[in-house]
């Protein structure tokens, strides 16, 4: 079940119900970080204009609980972090494929994380 907040200043867009949970749900836009299409980035951030330029807050676990991008048709949930972060950038291939720091897309399809709830 998907649920929306009533009024716009929620920091999240929907709660998602599986039944045993709820869960804050941002969902955020996100674009190719290179031409050969082998990673996607998403901001973790909300960014809104004032009377002193723009201001960006970054979102955290205290706010929601998992970011939403969608790229090529396939949904993914990123878990929100204590700190918040600036950007996040999910690797579909590489060259490099045995480094601990990717994040590889395929561990953060909606699939594969609903199924640890």
């Amino acid at each position: 079940m998907v649920s929306k907040p009533l009024f716009d200043n929620a920091r999240y867009d929907f709660i998602l119900d599986n039944g045993n949970k709820l869960l804050r749900i941002q969902v955020k836009t996100s674009h190719w970080k290179d031409e050969e299409h082998n990673a996607f980035i998403f901001n973790g951030y909300s960014q809104h204009s004032t009377g002193n330029g723009n201001k960006r807050m970054a979102y955290t676990n205290k706010e929601i609980d998992y970011f939403m991008t969608e790229k090529d048709d396939v949904f993914y949930l990123y878990p929100a972090e204590q700190e918040g972060f600036k950007e996040k950038c999910l690797r579909l291939f590489s060259k490099q494929a045995n480094q601990p720091s990717i994040k590889w897309a395929k561990d953060y399809q909606f699939e594969e994380v609903i199924k640890n709830f």
